[in-house]
């Protein structure tokens, strides 16, 4: 189904003007259409910053299973875009990096399309989408169809969790989607629901075709940051000297980690002498100001209690299979990537009974439904005591990015090419 078509919205129209007044900074080098239809994928966030977590994970997975991909007459070219020029070709590189693909540092190579052509916004841009508004309308009327990932819609269920500007730039993005966008593709059936509810409030005349496709829970084909520190061995023997619970996740309101400090605190607490810590793998994040200070002057800090701010894939995947367990405490999520991740790492988990929880875990997760501390303590304790360690049989069935991939490209439309099937 076409989405409406609407004039653009000031946002757009202030976007291409900032474009034409920031276009002599740049040297733009002549590219024409292929002549073969293009897969755009649109990369603006992590060419800019690849925080190497969360989102930028699913990018990169996604994206190096679709450049891989050979498709029936189409090329996957990545793009990106900021708020002083268009969309331009990116390049992806063989470990992973998302990079201009012009041949001089201020150059840029100005993407052309043609009817057929595939627009999927694969990351969360949603301080420049809306910016480049009317160009996906001329896209759309070139005869390119425009599709985008969504992850969650939080900031608009939740505006309190998140700033101002996040969720000012959210909601600027989602009207953007409503009136641009041929389909949706939802990274789980909640998202799924709760973007048709959104829509439906929006009013949109004519609302996208809304798809779901999981995400993959085999950290390694996501082109996973490396190195570990020095003190590595040190943090790995701490990990085994007690029955350790994880929390991954940045430190913000929705996470949770308030309510898992406190109920640690209790147990630590009632039990002294007790072997059960507790490692928070995560940035500092927003809104969590309070937080972070507790966690920071806690007794327990550096004892039964530690906090790993910056963490490569390599340190995770360590934690992933030495910790006895991973906690998720998240309030409410998309997905819940750090959870099917752990658990293809043959970890149990102890998951927020939420509905997306139950969706991605199903009978893998163990769960818990009352977050105060004694409650929560006691949640804890039982699960260490008797933890569900996942079979090789069980891991079987989580998702792959391989899967991943190959669902996003049935969903539009795109075939691989049968000449190079095994």
């Amino acid at each position: 189904m076409t989405a409406a078509v609407l004039p653009p919205s000031p946002a757009s129209l202030t976007g291409s003007l900032r474009r034409r007044l920031h276009s002599h900074k740049y040297h733009f080098e002549r590219t024409d259409h292929p002549g073969r239809r293009q897969l755009l994928v649109d990369v603006s966030t992590i060419v800019r910053a690849d925080v190497r977590t969360g989102i930028q994970r699913v990018v990169r997975a996604i994206l190096g299973q679709l450049v891989a991909e050979r498709l029936a007459g189409v090329i996957v070219q990545p793009v990106f875009a900021t708020r002083n020029h268009g969309f331009c070709k990116a390049a992806f590189t063989p470990d992973g990096r998302v990079i201009n693909a012009a041949s001089r540092k201020d150059g840029l190579q100005p993407v052309a399309v043609a009817q057929g052509d595939v627009f999927l916004g694969l990351d969360l841009a949603a301080h420049t989408l809306p910016l480049l508004e009317g160009r996906l309308r001329q896209w759309q009327r070139a005869g390119v169809s425009i599709n985008i990932m969504v992850y969650d819609l939080l900031p608009l269920s939740h505006p309190a969790w998140f700033s101002r500007r996040l969720g000012r730039n959210f909601r600027r993005w989602f009207r953007v989607l409503a009136r641009r966008a041929d389909r949706c593709l939802c990274i789980s059936n909640a998202t799924a629901q709760d973007l048709a509810r959104h829509l439906d409030a929006f009013g949109a005349k004519s609302p996208p075709a809304i798809v779901t496709t999981p995400l993959g829970a085999d950290l390694a084909a996501s082109f996973p940051s490396k190195g570990v520190p020095g003190d590595f061995p040190d943090l790995i023997a701490w990990v085994r000297g007690w029955r350790t619970a994880l929390a991954v996740g940045t430190i913000e309101p929705r996470k949770g980690h308030d309510h898992l400090l406190a109920a640690f605190d209790h147990l630590w607490q009632a039990e002294p002498d007790g072997n059960i810590a507790l490692v928070i793998v995560g940035r500092a994040g927003w809104k969590t100001e309070s937080l972070q200070q507790q966690i920071r002057t806690h007794p327990e800090f550096g004892k039964r209690l530690m906090w790993i701010e910056q963490a490569s894939d390599d340190v995770l995947s360590g934690l992933y299979r030495e910790c006895a367990g991973l906690v998720g405490a998240s309030l409410a999520e998309g997905f819940g990537l750090p959870l099917i991740e752990a658990l293809a790492h043959g970890m149990p988990v102890l998951a927020r009974d939420i509905p997306v929880f139950r969706e991605v875990g199903g009978d893998l997760f163990d769960y818990f439904d009352d977050d105060a501390p004694a409650a929560l303590g006691q949640s804890v304790r039982q699960w260490l005591a008797n933890p569900r360690i996942p079979t090789s049989e069980m891991i079987s069935t989580l998702p792959r990015w391989e899967t991943s991939g190959a669902m996003i490209l049935a969903h539009l439309g795109l075939e691989p090419d049968p000449r190079n099937a095994s």
